[in-house]
């Protein structure tokens, strides 16, 4: 029977795999210690396996591997006991996390085979029991364990009602655990001393009109005027903030709040350590909800969901369900079908993506089968600062773009670098290869050994392994031979811009009006970057409650949403820095409202 777990993780770990079936027999080793080391998603993983005569004794993966922190980690964590279980290759991997469970099945597979092991028997399927279906009840069921879900859960447990949360990946954190962690805020404590002037206004503002006015105001009103206390009360669990102040990618105005563990790790930590502690509050992972059910009065009173094994689990919802599914920019069929207009002329299969495997737009389909309205589904975003071959955004260098340019094949500079993300992302499709360079020196990387990328790992690292085209150059004609573009153009685009900073002006010639950092001098970095499918800004209409809306503006008895499966918030453009605070403002507000049936 799949256990039903009250969220445990200090480090980000859900309990068990799928069935671990009975153990294999008859195999003969021989005893000692292999190791071997197989592809993951990021780069190598290695294991060192030992041996009895009979059995698999041990299994560990070797530090250094440069797995996404909070994913890759859980199949790191888990598939090894699995395997020592069940003393078998056949195990499941761990869902969401296939590429880094499988390294670990192929590295342990040589090992054995080092060690005279028959490997074609260790890879024999298990004997398994039949999966059992369910029937559970709880005041709130939740759909989606992201930061939204996550955030909706503390919200409702605090409120006293009892959780159930599903989740359909084998780790918790969704896209937010891979996000760039930055957060939007106006926070005078911070700003003041920098000489910053902002406030509330100026961000709803920004946000609305850097939106192209498509959203809704009075959700943005509601996402800008809670930011702030949004902030404060993620501190109060525990979420650490590095205490500085950036512009972020995208955001438009130096209000971005930057998180202190890799990407966005540590909000979702702060929230499982936060309901680890909660015995109101369960989670199913691994776990797919399939429709909602509503009673003959329409309102939504539970979910029909669908477990690892096949089994159907059906969750009853006394109060409320809250649908956290996240957006659909991983769904290559609904980002054909909402692509509509100039603005994007190919979101297909040849465009990659920046989201994780689970985030194909469930929850907006199961709205949608009830009545629920959906907006802006047209309106989908590029973000310009992904790894061109995977897409992942866990190797950017962080600081913000105070202090890089951006340049194309040519060396030219040829776009804003503080502008909008579709802006930027459209201007780089223009250009050869659909690609371009960050250009960064001393200045942000004071010291390679130790400054880290959003997901933790040191530049040097990233150079000496010859990772994602990083690369290190003394003088800036190294590093123009390095990354093969006109050393001319790289010194000219290097030098205007110094100068525009020299002489003061308040903007450049591409508009660029963040001018504070001069790039004078070596050390030089550089890596590419291409656009990818990030974030869709439609989705299910709700209210400033996270009501869900039928197709008459009339909210739909017992069903709220949260996070990035929801439309109208961000309209036509999505600031850098503010999908984090939608998922914080809204989840609290999703999970208080169906806590108290809003």
């Amino acid at each position: 029977m799949r256990k039903l777990i009250a969220v445990l993780l200090a480090g980000l770990l859900c309990l068990g795999l799928a069935s671990t079936g009975l153990a294999q027999a008859d195999q003969q080793y021989a005893p000692g210690t292999y190791q071997a080391t197989a592809r993951g998603l990021n780069g190598n993983v290695t294991v060192s396996v030992t041996f009895t005569q009979d059995a698999i004794d041990s299994i560990e993966v070797q530090e250094g591997h440069i797995e996404t922190p909070g994913v890759g980690d859980v199949a790191i964590e888990k598939m090894p006991g699995a395997i020592l279980q069940a003393q078998s290759l056949a195990v499941d991997t761990v869902a969401g996390v296939t590429m880094t469970s499988n390294a670990i099945l192929n590295a342990v597979a040589d090992c054995a085979a080092q060690a005279g092991g028959d490997v074609e028997a260790l890879k024999a399927p298990l004997d398994r029991e039949p999966a059992q279906d369910e029937e559970l009840t709880a005041d709130v069921v939740i759909v989606g364990g992201g930061g939204a879900g996550l955030a909706a859960a503390v919200s409702a447990s605090d409120q006293g009602a009892s959780v159930i949360l599903i989740e359909k990946a084998g780790f918790l954190g969704g896209n937010s655990i891979v996000s760039g962690g930055i957060y939007n805020a106006a926070d005078p404590e911070l700003q003041e001393p920098l000489g910053i002037e902002d406030s509330v206004e100026l961000h709803i503002q920004q946000t609305w009109e850097g939106g192209d006015k498509v959203a809704d105001l009075d959700l943005v009103t509601v996402l800008c005027s809670n930011a702030l206390d949004g902030l404060h009360w993620l501190e109060s669990m525990g979420m650490e903030f590095d205490g500085t102040i950036t512009q972020g990618v995208g955001s438009l105005y130096r209000r971005t709040h930057s998180a202190v563990m890799p990407n966005g790790t540590g909000y979702i930590k702060c929230f499982t350590d936060n309901l680890s502690q909660k015995e109101n509050v369960s989670i199913i992972m691994e776990t797919e909800g399939k429709s909602l059910i509503t009673d003959e009065s329409g309102a939504v009173v539970g979910v029909i969901a669908q477990g690892r094994d096949g089994e159907t689990i059906t969750l009853h919802a006394n109060k409320g369900v809250v649908l956290a599914t996240g957006g659909f920019a991983g769904n290559v069929e609904m980002r054909v079908k909402y692509c509509q207009g100039e603005k994007w002329p190919d979101l297909g299969p040849g465009l990659i993506t920046s989201n994780m495997p689970a985030i194909t737009g469930d929850g907006i389909l199961m709205a949608e089968a009830v009545g629920a309205a959906l907006v802006d589904m047209d309106q989908i975003q590029l973000l310009q600062v992904c790894n061109p071959w995977t897409g992942v955004t866990s190797d950017v260098i962080t600081g913000g773009v105070d202090a890089c340019i951006y340049v194309n094949q040519e060396g030219n500079r040829f776009v804003r670098e503080d502008g909008r993300r579709d802006v930027i992302s459209a201007a780089i499709l223009a250009q050869t290869g659909g690609r371009m360079y960050t250009i960064h020196n001393y200045t942000v990387v004071d010291d390679p050994d130790t400054y880290t990328t959003l997901g933790g790992r040191t530049v040097t690292s990233l150079i000496e392994e010859g990772l994602y085209g990083f690369v290190e150059a003394d003088t800036l004609e190294e590093l123009a031979e390095k990354i093969d573009v006109p050393f001319d153009n790289l010194k000219a685009s290097i030098d205007t811009y110094n100068a525009h900073i020299s002489n003061g002006d308040a903007v450049d010639e591409f508009g660029r009006e963040l001018l504070t950092t001069a790039l004078e001098g070596g050390p030089w970095y550089a890596y590419p970057r291409a656009p990818a499918a990030h974030h869709t800004m439609g989705g299910v209409k709700i209210n400033t409650d996270a009501h869900v809306l039928n197709t008459q503006d009339e909210p739909i008895p017992g069903l709220y949403a949260a996070g990035e499966v929801t439309g109208g918030i961000h309209g036509g453009n999505r600031l850098g820095g503010n999908a984090i605070v939608d998922f914080t403002v809204f989840g609290r507000i999703a999970g208080a409202s169906a806590a108290l049936g809003k």
